[in-house]
């Protein structure tokens, strides 16, 4: 192809003739080349660009109005501009520049000037029309001729040349326009002035009022090293660094400003220092880019050029406080600078400082070109050059501030002066200033418009050097990479590392986090630590930042073990003379305990460090380090001589003791007690003594004890602890009191509570277990003369009166007893009972002899119940101290307090107690577990004590668990009989209903309805389930069709089959039903017919084995047999010839059969053809096989994947159509081996290559009936009656009249022509070969067709006989639609349910070859509420039938069930069981099909306005006619019992459904008018 077009390129340039020109409309270029230059000032920049490039030192712009007033002194800023004068005094144009002028694009070839593409000085025809140039001796005038410019260039007189030296550009406006605001033009001025190589003043004139002067002063310059660390060629070599010079620039700005209030003018003058860096760089580019370059910017790079880097320092004065307006575009600080081209453009550099240099840039010449690749390589290495030189002038001005640290500073450290004083921190503070502002001169941000100007200089700033960047750290100027990110925290104590100034680092975080990110500086490391602290010994101060510091990063970080031995083995504290590590440290003190001031052991921390520290922290520094303990200290302590000898000293230890005395654990005291317990550590009046010699000074019964002798008496507690005593001996009282003999109890008691605080424990335990007190009524002895008979406290009862007449033991005393005396309480401290024990008492209550007691106890158990027993009772008490109706005693957990339970024999607590019962743990009713038990095992025995039993249950049925529920339900607790010999578990029987399902068949109960409703909970059902009904009439089905009839049989295997899911998880049961013989069967036979099978019953409960008469003077006859007995109809052609036991013709029970073993009956017949003739290919045969490919996509359309055996491709490319003089078809019954045979008029075969030609008869009207049926069984996986009617029809009618009956064929028509086409050169060629499609065949030879057939041929489908003879088409598909509408009439039925439920659901129908839709069905849930006039009439279950059935609403439903009744009568011929009133409150269901059951909503006659009493209302006009409500109403319900009538063929809502639905309106609508006229004319 591309040779093609190259010949035909080369041919075309060659021939001489047609040679055209192109033609340029130089105004549209001119404004579209200015479109691109976006800066507001781009005239004067060019302007100025070329005076530069001339080599004008001075430029003058000379604004001027349309008057100019030359006496006035003040300039009229307000007045109108009509033209601009520009003059600069550099070289006139010569020759050249003439001829360029007038040349757009073109450009300057100079090398060394800025200007590169040539479209610069048009820039001036933005602001005017035809520009005026003179320079020297000659001048040129522009003009315009329509679109085209021209120029006229003459010589100047001599007289008439400008003196000066001046080149003019003359601007005539093309409007006027304001004067230019001098705060916005001055600051342009001066920023062109920035980088300009001549260029070093301008002027600007109002008329001839100087508004605006800039000057540029070089003042002084020196050249800069170029340390070898830097490398000075560009990534691309493209140019390399020679030499860079410095230099300082001065700029003086005067301006003339006018007052806005009193317009008085007055001058203001300022000055503005700059420090700028120049580089010279030599430029090496290749031949090749070099060309390129020239062909894009119209001149060759130069082989030297300059990059000019213009940075403000931080030290550079300024001498006006107005700097900022007119000089404040050259001051970016701290903004980004800008890229100059000569002049600024709009692209940044990235940092604070102005680049200058060769760039090249796009055409409007505001940013730089980065898309052609020489140019993109030309620009970034001039940008890494850029890099390089922001990157020398920062170390330039890091190294000056090295230089005056080292002067200013360091050298003041090393000669010893404070480095505090006010010299030092002056010139510190000066130079982290002059630091800071370099870092943030040259941080890079983001560039704009291009990004990659940025990215470049920063990139190059940092890898044109091999050393790190130097900042300014706590040491004076280093490398980066050693330097560290300061840290608050550990400047305490880390003196010696280098670490970055806090301030520099706050003013430049931003920049700091970036360097850190790119691993160019760290943070402070656990390195650099470890590093100082083995350089050195912290003070005090610094260790206690340190470890501040170690407790944080230790909580904030994963530490390893030998990190942290390191820390501590490196960190170094002062002890004694020595310097220790913190890892040869034990212990620290704790402040509280008073210990600072005494002698420590060795390995104890010192506690100015330790000091402002918790303990938790401190064990969090060293997990080694724990608090110094009150034990280990004493353990170190007694070791001193003076403990021992010593009062004051060994007073001192006490006293520290006895401050930690109660925090102390107590295995520590133990131990602390051990060291002091044998030393002699307690002073007394008798010296010092071990502590258990020794007694409190507050023991005063005998003056001879060693007391203690304290200044300040330590803690009792410690020093009882140590073994000191606090009170005499009981021992040694009775020793020294009581004789031998007898002795009063009382007096005794009376001096124990004197000294009650000072007995120990171990002598408290020693009276609780000594016999001293006698019992009150018993004698004090049992022997004369002998000691008194004397008790344990314990055993004994304080002496009360309810104590005495409980007959309990009480103490003897003499005088008034009294609970809340001291020696009451000394007594119950001893053991002695305030009241009876629990267990004492309730045995008293329990007890059979002593009634009085008995009764005593319990009263008093219950009165002290809740303030003495409550904590202590136990309802699983063993004791039976209850007492309880039928007079026997029981237990809590024995008896109950619901009267009720005592119908199942349950003991009930006594009327009077029941008050307490909840208190004493007593249960209303026995437990679900004994409930359960006691019913099992002694169920009721008579009906009436069942139903109180049953009720009594109710009332507790909350209570039941689920496995209990589960042993109810297949318990046999239900009696059927007062004879109490049968029961019977709920799951076998029902409760008892006049319409109960088989209610004489099944087991009924009915115990009143509270009983029942219990019996519910347990398993009695309402109605048999269809599980249940499965399994009933699974083992009994003679008895159930006996009792039933054909129709209530067949409606029971309806709901059987409806729940078949559920069926199915039973596996027993579903092999139960499979082999039972309980399926209704269905035999056609005639009337005439002697058969007579010995099971079998009439439909309707007529005479046995007669049905209803369908045609030709056949019956249905009905059998019960096994599912494997009976086929299944999908072909009724096959059912008509062979007559099997079928089931009935229903999806439902057909759905039912199969899952059972049933067979459909064309998988039962093998077909078998026998042609007669030779096969051959006609017009006729060609013209159905063109019909076939047009019809194909409809005929498949709606048929899954799955259903067909081949798709449309294969029909439509595939499948031959040829044309026999005749067909016979063979039928073969499999199971009977008969064999049936008839002519047709159409079959399909296979040929030995696996071929498929479809064979039709010839001389004979086209059968579509037969054509369509072959293909469907050919296609279809399993054909039904309805795929072949339905074929038919796509067959028999027209594309156009199937469109227009609302079909989706515009595939189709739009398909059409294309196919017969390719058929029609189908064709074609098949003549042209001459070859036949078939070999030659016999003709009356019944194997002659094996080269053709394979097998059989399996019918799938079909619910209406095939004719036998011959027919015409139209005739019999209509005998066929005809007998399907009337099976579907046959197929509506009542609905025999109280109920109806029917589940929502959704269903993707395929509507054509590619598209679908969702089919989706309601909720319904209703319930039966009486009639509608002669109709039942069922409504939403939420609803009341009271509020519906009012009186006018029963008319209005009377009204519409006669409506539907004259539809269903006198136009269907429907039978009126099988019509059906409903009613919802919301919803769109206005009539719904369940199973042949027709239901019609009520509420949209209603609303519809259908109901209007007599119906006469008119609704609307119509032409001529008048249509009224009873009209209206018989035709809208009329349509919608089609609707439903044509769900009784198909169920989704698809174009099938369509076609029935028209079939039966067009059928049926001559009898909806002929009543419609008969109502009329009765009104009438």
């Amino acid at each position: 192809m591309a040779s093609a077009l190259d010949a035909l390129r080369t041919e075309t340039l060659s021939c001489a003739t047609n040679e055209e020109q192109v033609e340029v409309n130089q105004r549209h270029l001119i404004d579209k080349i200015l479109a691109r230059y976006s800066s507001e000032y781009v005239v004067y920049r060019e302007l100025m660009q070329n005076s530069d490039d001339a080599g004008a030192k001075g430029v003058e712009i000379i604004f001027e109005t349309a008057s100019p007033d030359s006496n006035g002194t003040v300039p009229d800023l307000s007045a109108k501009i009509k033209r601009v004068i520009f003059k600069n005094n550099g070289i006139y144009f010569r020759q050249e520049d003439w001829s360029r002028l007038k040349k757009v694009a073109e450009g300057n070839p100079d090398e060394s000037k800025i200007g590169a593409f040539g479209v610069g000085f048009y820039s001036l025809f933005s602001i005017c029309e035809e520009p005026f140039i003179s320079s020297g001796s000659e001048c040129m005038a522009f003009y315009w001729k329509r679109d085209q410019l021209y120029a006229k260039r003459a010589a100047i007189p001599e007289e008439k040349r400008e003196s000066g030296g001046w080149t003019t550009f003359l601007l005539d406006l093309r409007a006027p326009m304001d004067m230019l605001d001098m705060d916005g033009f001055g600051p342009f001025i001066a920023q062109s002035l920035g980088f300009t190589g001549n260029l070093s003043d301008v002027t600007v004139y109002l008329n001839h009022h100087r508004l605006l002067n800039i000057n540029k002063t070089i003042r002084e310059s020196r050249p800069m090293a170029i340390p070898n660390t830097i490398r000075t060629t560009s990534p691309q070599k493209i140019f390399t660094l020679k030499s860079v010079e410095l230099q300082s620039i001065q700029m003086d700005a005067t301006q003339l400003v006018v007052a806005e209030q009193t317009h008085e003018a007055h001058t203001t003058k300022c000055q503005i220092l700059l420090r700028t860096a120049s580089g010279n760089l030599g430029v090496n580019v290749s031949e090749k880019d070099a060309a390129e370059m020239e062909r894009t910017t119209k001149k060759r790079p130069p082989r030297d050029t300059t990059l000019q880097l213009l940075y403000h320092g931080h030290d550079e004065p300024q001498t006006s406080k107005d700097n900022k307006k007119i000089f404040k575009d050259l001051l970016p600080f701290p903004e980004q600078g800008k890229i100059f081209i000569g002049f600024p453009t709009h692209q940044t550099t990235g940092f604070c400082g102005h680049v200058a240099g060769r760039f090249i840039p796009t055409v409007e010449r505001e940013s730089l070109d980065f898309v052609i690749k020489c140019l993109q390589d030309w620009n970034h290495d001039l940008l890494s050059i850029a890099g390089l030189m922001s990157r020398m002038m920062y170390e330039d001005e890091l190294a000056q501030i090295g230089n005056l640290y080292n002067k200013d500073i360091l050298s003041r450290r090393k000669s010893n002066r404070a480095d505090d004083d006010d010299s030092t921190a002056k010139a510190r503070k000066e130079l982290e200033s002059r630091s800071l502002h370099a870092l943030i001169a040259f941080q890079l941000h983001p560039t704009t418009p291009s990004p990659l100007v940025g990215e470049y200089i920063d990139v190059y700033f940092f890898e044109m050097s091999t050393l790190g960047l130097p900042v300014l750290s706590s040491h004076g100027v280093q490398e980066l990479n050693n330097v560290r990110i300061p840290n608050p925290v550990m400047s305490a104590f880390l003196k010696n590392l280098l670490v970055l100034l806090t301030s520099v680092y706050s003013g430049s975080q931003e920049f700091m986090d970036r360097l850190e990110k790119a691993g160019k500086i760290q943070r402070i490391s656990f390195a650099d630590v470890l590093g100082e602290l083995k350089s050195r010994v912290l003070t005090e101060t610094q260790m206690v930042a340190m470890l501040r510091w170690w407790v944080d990063h230790k909580s904030k970080n994963r530490v390893s073990d030998t990190d942290i031995q390191g820390f501590l083995q490196a960190a170094l504290v002062h002890s004694g003379n020595s310097a220790l590590p913190l890892s040869t440290f034990k212990w620290f003190v704790n402040p509280t305990l008073g210990m600072i001031n005494m002698p420590l052991p060795p390995k104890t921390l010192p506690y100015d460090i330790t000091m402002t520290f918790t303990q938790l922290e401190l064990q969090e520094i060293s997990s080694v380090w724990q608090e110094l303990s009150l034990h280990e200290w004493t353990a170190f302590i007694v070791k001193k001589p003076d403990f021992e000898t010593s009062p004051e000293f060994a007073e001192k230890v006490l006293h520290v003791l006895s401050g930690g005395w109660n925090e102390v654990p107590e295995g520590s005291q133990k131990a602390i007690v051990a060291l002091l317990a044998m030393k002699q550590c307690i002073p007394t009046k008798y010296g010092m003594r071990i502590p258990k010699e020794t007694y409190l000074n507050s023991v005063t019964l005998f003056t001879d004890l060693p007391v203690m002798e304290f200044r300040l008496q330590p803690l009792d507690t410690l020093l009882l602890s140590m073994g000191a005593r606090q009170s005499v001996e009981p021992r040694l009282v009775f020793d020294r009191l009581v004789n031998a003999g007898s002795w009063d109890h009382m007096q005794l008691v009376e001096y124990l509570v004197s000294i009650e605080s000072t007995l120990s424990s171990v002598e408290i335990m020693e009276l609780r277990g000594t016999p001293i007190f006698p019992r009150a009524g018993y004698p004090r002895t049992l022997v004369a003369h002998q000691p008194v008979n004397r008790h344990l406290a314990s055993t004994l009862y304080a002496p009360i009166e309810a104590h005495i007449a409980l007959e309990l033991p009480v103490i003897e005393w003499r005088g008034v007893w009294m609970e809340t005396s001291l020696e009451a309480e000394f007594l119950f401290q001893l053991g002695l009972e305030r009241q009876p024990r629990m267990e004492d008492l309730l045995m008293l209550a329990a007890s059979p002899n002593k009634r009085k007691v008995r009764a005593t106890a319990l009263q008093y158990f219950l009165e002290n119940f809740m303030s003495l027993y409550s904590d202590q009772y136990d309802p699983n008490i063993n004791v039976a101290f209850l007492p309880t109706t039928d007079g026997s005693f029981q237990t809590p957990l024995g008896c109950f307090s619901n009267t009720h339970c005592n119908v199942m024999g349950f003991p009930i607590l006594q009327q009077d107690m029941k008050v307490h019962a909840t208190l004493l743990g007593i249960e209303e009713n026995p437990s679900p577990d004994k409930l359960l038990e006691t019913l099992l095992e002694s169920p009721p025995p008579s009906k009436e004590k069942a139903r109180q039993v049953f009720e009594y249950l109710l009332s507790v049925q909350a209570k039941f668990l689920d496995h209990q529920w589960t042993t109810l339900k297949t318990a046999k607790f239900i009696p059927l009989e007062d004879t109490g010999e049968s029961m019977v578990d709920p799951q076998s029987c029902y409760f008892y209903r006049e319409d109960l399902l088989y209610r004489d068949l099944l087991i009924t109960v009915d115990f009143g309805a509270s009983a029942n409703r219990f019996l519910k909970a347990c398993g009695v059902k309402e109605d048999p389930s269809p599980v249940d009904l499965a399994q009933l009439i699974a083992r009994s089905p003679e008895k159930y069709m006996q009792y039933d009839g054909v129709d209530r049989y067949r409606s029971t295997l309806r709901q059987i089959a409806t729940h078949l899911d559920v069926i199915k998880t039973n596996e027993s049961l579903m092999d139960e039903m499979k082999r039972s013989p309980f399926l209704l069967g269905e035999k056609m036979v005639n009337q005439d017919s002697n058969e007579a099978p010995s099971e079998t019953m009439a439909e309707g409960g007529q005479d046995a084995g007669f049905g209803h008469d369908y045609n030709m003077g056949q019956v249905v006859q009905y059998t019960l047999a096994r599912a494997c007995d009976i086929y299944l109809v999908d072909d009724s052609v096959l059912q008509q010839v062979f007559a099997p036991l079928c089931a009935p013709i229903e999806e439902l029970l057909e759905s039912l059969y199969e899952s059972l073993g049933s067979t459909w009956i064309s998988s039962q017949v093998k077909d078998t053809y026998e042609k007669n003739g030779q096969p051959k290919k006609t017009d006729r045969s060609y013209a159905l096989q063109s019909l076939i490919v047009e019809r194909a996509p409809l005929l498949l359309n709606g048929h899954p994947p799955s259903r067909l055996n081949f798709n449309l491709d294969w029909l439509t490319t595939k499948l031959k159509v040829l044309e026999v003089p005749g067909i016979r078809l063979h039928r073969k019954f499999l199971p009977r081996n008969q064999t049936k045979s008839e002519e047709t008029t159409a079959c399909i075969v296979k040929d030995a290559k696996d071929v498929y030609y479809l064979l039709i008869k010839d001389q004979t009207d086209m059968d579509y009936f037969d054509i369509a049926d072959v293909l469907a069984k050919l296609l279809l996986r399993r054909k039904k009656l309805n795929d072949s009617i339905w074929w038919t029809n796509l067959l028999s009618s027209s594309l156009e009249n199937l469109k227009r009956k609302g079909f989706q064929v515009d595939r189709i028509l739009n398909a059409k022509g294309a196919q017969k086409a390719r058929i029609e050169a189908e064709k074609a060629a098949a003549a042209t070969s001459g070859t036949s499609l078939l070999p030659s065949l016999p003709s009356k030879d019944t194997t002659a067709f094996g080269p053709i057939m394979q097998g059989t041929t399996t019918s799938t489908g079909s619910q209406v006989s095939r004719p036998s003879a011959h027919r015409g088409n139209s005739a019999e598909h209509q005998r066929h639609l005809q007998q399907s509408l009337n099976n579907a009439i046959a197929r509506c039925r009542p609905h025999s349910e109280r109920d109806l439920r029917c589940e929502p659901s959704v269903s993707q129908v395929p509507e054509a070859l590619t598209n679908s839709y969702c089919d989706s069905r309601p909720l319904q849930s209703l319930k039966e509420a009486g009639h509608a006039g002669k109709l039942k009439f069922f409504i939403h279950k939420s609803c009341n039938k009271d509020d519906i059935k009012t009186k006018e609403n029963v008319k209005s439903l009377e009204r519409f069930a006669k409506l539907l009744l004259i539809l269903a009568k006198d136009v269907f011929g429907l039978p009126s069981k099988s019509m059906h009133v409903m009613y919802d409150t919301e919803g769109q269901t206005i009539a719904f099909n369940r199973t042949g059951s027709l239901f019609f909503n009520w509420r949209f006659y209603i609303s519809l306005g259908h109901d209007d009493e007599e119906g006469l209302a008119v609704k609307r006009k119509q032409g001529q006619r008048t249509v009224k409500a009873r009209d209206e109403g018989l035709i809208y319900w009329f349509f919608t019992i089609a609707h439903e009538l044509a769900h009784n063929i198909v169920l989704v809502h698809d174009s099938r459904h369509e076609y029935y639905m028209s079939s039966f309106c067009e059928q049926h609508l001559p009898a909806l008018m002929d009543v419609m006229a008969s109502l009329s004319k009765a009104t009438v």
